[in-house]
């Protein structure tokens, strides 16, 4: 009987101190890493907040907004991914690296990981969203850290959607600082200010 090897997402960090590095990730057909441009964009936007930052990441799928934030700057990266092979490789490609310490991706779901975080006491100064879409994870998602502050005094929420579904997200009582539109994917850059 012949065995199909699995096939590989593969992806460049764009800037840092790992830049060019290439991550492979596996293709499960269920998640694919942002479009380069997308990733630079939204980086380039968050580079002034990332030196020495803690960083999550929820829904991490390919792991690219993780090795991205912590080549350029985040003190420690945590994702939390459902799959658990993605998260394996996420962590196999962050050993890697020698991120061990720096960067995990925890496989659990981040509706029981948001409240597990906050009962440990975990503060984070970025906390960055990217869920499946159409499903309105955002609004379910934004209600539980609303629940769970996983937020430091000046952190900051990016939320990842499809532009069109910008009306029909709950954002809570979060403030809404800005909206950033890259085509059809919108960031909303909440605080709670």
């Amino acid at each position: 009987m012949h065995r199909t090897e699995p096939s590989f997402f593969q992806f460049k960090i764009i800037a840092g101190e790992f830049k060019g590095r290439i991550i492979k990730t596996p293709d499960l057909g269920i998640t694919r890493p942002p479009l380069t441009r997308l990733r630079r964009a939204i980086f380039d936007f968050l580079n002034p907040y990332l030196d020495s930052a803690g960083y999550l990441d929820l829904f991490s799928g390919t792991g690219s907004y993780l090795f991205e934030a912590v080549s350029r700057g985040a003190g420690t990266a945590c994702g939390i991914e459902i799959d658990s092979r993605l998260a394996a490789a996420i962590n196999e490609q962050a050993g890697l690296l020698n991120l061990g310490k720096r960067l995990v991706c925890l496989c659990d779901d981040v509706f029981r990981a948001v409240p597990n975080l906050a009962a440990r006491g975990k503060r984070f100064d970025i906390i960055l969203m990217a869920p499946p879409q159409y499903q309105n994870l955002v609004s379910s998602t934004v209600s539980a850290l609303k629940e769970n502050n996983l937020l430091t005094e000046s952190g900051f929420i990016l939320c990842q959607h499809d532009t069109s579904e910008t009306r029909n997200i709950d954002f809570a009582d979060f403030t809404i600082e800005q909206q950033r539109k890259y085509g059809n994917t919108t960031f909303t850059v909440l605080s709670r200010q």
